[in-house]
């Protein structure tokens, strides 16, 4: 009898054992998994002529002749960057259209012409410039561009869950992470049929949420790359937009395999 109960100590030990050293081990896997799916850089390729086409479903409540009409649509939306300056550490372009303006989507409207401003550290922000003529006018006033206000970032300089930034003081502090831009979730991919974008790459891709009582946006951003998908739903009198990148083209010097 005592001869079994030691083989079966042993056999314990044993067990205890490789449990042990499969937790061990564990980590080091992750850690090579994350390893093999690395995060581009920098944060938005900003080189004239690069190209982002997006499509996807509206519903967009519109007003025609004093009464408001439901209306439906597949929308394609090209975001282009025209024009790019470099002004120290800063990189600013002209970009024409954004996944952003197909919310409460009317027939007929152009496309919107806007700046992005890059940090070297990564930051992004993202201003409307109706006209066009902000990106002339440094220049001419040698001075740099400022940085706006913290509500018109587009994208933090790093990324991880749970991270928030944008949005005014008063709400920095909110528990639930609404009314500020809110990374929610993460995930490796490959992003597969897009020409320009090389199938076999693994990415980061970034769910980030900016969250309100009225309505709610999900932008999907990939580092090195940019927005894969942007989402946006009103609570309230119908406007739903959900496009995904159908098309990449990086502009400047071609690279073989895509970014």
């Amino acid at each position: 009898m005592g001869r079994v109960c030691t083989v079966s100590l042993n056999a314990a030990r044993r067990f205890c054992l490789a449990v042990v050293v499969t937790l061990a081990v564990a980590p080091t896997v992750v850690a090579a998994g994350a390893a093999r799916c690395p995060e581009g850089r920098p944060m938005l390729p900003l080189v004239p002529g690069a190209r982002w086409v997006y499509r996807g479903t509206i519903e967009s409540t519109v007003l025609k002749r004093g009464s408001a009409h439901l209306i439906r649509r597949l929308v394609t939306r090209t975001m282009e960057v025209r024009a790019v300056k470099r002004y120290g550490r800063t990189t600013v372009a002209l970009v024409r259209g954004y996944p952003g303006e197909l919310a409460w989507y009317e027939p007929g409207r152009p496309r919107g012409t806007y700046l992005i401003i890059q940090r070297d550290g990564g930051a992004l922000y993202l201003v409307a410039d109706d006209d066009g003529s902000a990106l002339r006018r440094w220049p001419e006033t040698c001075r740099a561009p400022p940085i706006p206000d913290p509500a018109h970032m587009m994208v933090d300089r790093f990324l991880r869950v749970g991270r928030t930034f944008g949005g005014d003081e008063s709400v920095r502090k909110r528990p639930d992470k609404w009314y500020q831009w809110h990374v929610e979730a993460a995930r490796c991919v490959h992003i597969p049929g897009v020409p320009g974008v090389d199938p076999k790459r693994r990415r980061h891709e970034y769910r980030i949420g900016f969250r309100t009582c009225p309505g709610h946006v999900l932008v999907y951003f990939v580092p090195g790359l940019g927005i894969t998908r942007y989402v946006y739903s009103h609570h309230g009198t119908v406007a739903e937009t959900d496009v995904r990148l159908i098309a990449f083209r990086r502009g400047g010097a071609t690279h073989p395999g895509g970014p």
